[in-house]
């Protein structure tokens, strides 16, 4: 019994002298004390100095304890994502992103094959062919090169990972700078794929008992939702930048010319709710894409059309039944090329809708790209790129390939077996 007592006031004691250091450590009277002592200073001197002192001893040690809350907190909340390769991969793109700072414009080189496709990939390029995949950092640096199962590969990339997809196979392979992350295998092979904003990824597929099958993950790879159809094939999908809305297109015979419906939802809750439908009757469609919240935009054989973002038609134009030889739509705007009894026509609408260039342009153009406020043409010859307010143009030779637009003054030309830097303003 005494002994008991005795482990009791010893347990009591330590709880005293802890909640007295802790006292102390916010106490301001020991630091005054200490301060008012010290012969050195006057008295008048001493309050306000150690008053001051105080001051910065309690915001000094509030932060050290709200650090240590966070860090204990932060290990307790994410203990499952703390492992060797996530702490090896966090390394790494140190050094990559410092690479993106410091980028040193150069010729890329790889495997030649005519079947490559690319990505922009975190101020690098990813390349994937049916016989292996690559990727290169911003100054040019291969930190991947691994074989390829892939017998159709495509590539779409976000700011976080890159996915590749095989339109004759039934994988898809998610990867970021150094290695491949997350793979998952269908029934039957994808069609399309999109990111958004946030890294969350949706997969165009299908399986028996549906024509189409839409499945949306989240940046964590966990599939979140499906859209299913069992009578409408889907063909494009994208998401907006905020995450809370999905635009599926379906294509389908219609009255015997081709129909495109677009169906919107709203994925802000679950499961996914329709809230409206865009039909464009006997066109085929080429794109569709969220440019900003406000903006939705198809491009089709025959018409380029805008929509609000209520999803009500804002412009419709017309392509006057010209071949259109390059497209994109992107954050900055659409873009559109075609030809029309010869003559070759290039047409941009920015970010608000409005038309920013439309003019005829001299040579046969092989794609477009809308950046900033400059629009780049690839040609026979090299790369065109114009400023739209003024109309000045800079014309760069190049090869044949692919044309990327890494930034306002930087086009990038990938061919058969490099990939070739432009830069405008030099």
């Amino acid at each position: 019994m005494a002994k008991n007592k005795q482990n009791n006031n010893a347990e009591n004691s330590k709880k005293k002298n802890i909640l007295e250091a802790l006292g102390s450590l916010f106490n301001p009277e020991p630091q005054k004390e200490k301060v008012l002592r010290h012969e050195d200073f006057n008295g008048a001197g001493d309050v306000y100095y150690a008053t001051v002192s105080v001051g910065f001893k309690i915001t000094q040690r509030v932060f050290v304890l709200v650090l240590v809350l966070f860090l204990i907190i932060s290990f307790a909340t994410n203990f499952q994502e703390i492992t060797y390769e996530n702490f090896f991969y966090l390394l790494k793109d140190f050094s990559s992103a410092f690479e993106i700072e410091t980028t040193a414009y150069e010729t890329l080189s790889y495997d030649s094959d005519s079947r490559h496709f690319f990505a922009l990939y975190r101020g690098g390029l990813t390349v994937v062919n049916p016989s292996n995949l690559s990727v290169f950092t911003a100054t040019g640096r291969r930190t991947v090169k691994t074989a390829s199962s892939f017998s159709s590969p495509c590539v779409v990339s976000s700011d976080k990972y890159f996915v590749v997809y095989d339109t004759a196979g039934t994988e898809m392979a998610i990867y970021n700078s150094f290695s491949r992350i997350y793979k998952e295998t269908f029934e039957y092979p994808i069609s399309g794929a999109a990111f958004d904003d946030d890294g969350n990824l949706a997969i165009i597929t299908r399986d028996t008992d549906h024509k189409s099958l839409v499945h949306v993950y989240n940046d964590n790879f966990k599939r979140m939702f499906t859209v299913p159809s069992s009578t409408k094939y889907a063909f494009d999908v994208a998401m907006n930048s905020h995450s809370d809305r999905l635009a599926i297109a379906y294509y389908g015979i219609g009255d015997g010319s081709g129909k495109t419906e677009i169906v919107f939802y709203s994925v802000a809750t679950e499961p996914p709710q329709e809230i409206d439908t865009v039909t464009v009757d006997g066109e085929f469609l080429l794109d569709c894409g969220f440019v900003n919240e406000n903006l939705f935009a198809v491009v089709t054989n025959r018409t380029v059309r805008l929509y609000d973002k209520h999803f009500e038609e804002l412009d419709s134009y017309g392509l006057e039944n010209g071949v259109v030889s390059g497209f994109c739509i992107n954050e900055y705007g659409v873009g559109v090329s075609y030809t029309v009894n010869s003559s070759n026509n290039a047409i941009v609408f920015d970010s608000r809708g409005n038309i920013k260039y439309d003019e005829i342009v001299n040579d046969n153009v092989r794609a477009i790209s809308v950046f900033e406020g400059f629009v780049f043409l690839r040609t026979d010859a090299g790369v065109v790129r114009v400023d739209m307010q003024t109309l000045d143009e800079e014309f760069l030779t190049s090869g044949q390939g692919k044309m990327l637009i890494y930034s306002a003054d930087t086009a990038l030309v990938c061919g058969d077996s490099k990939a070739e830097y432009l830069v405008f303003g030099d």
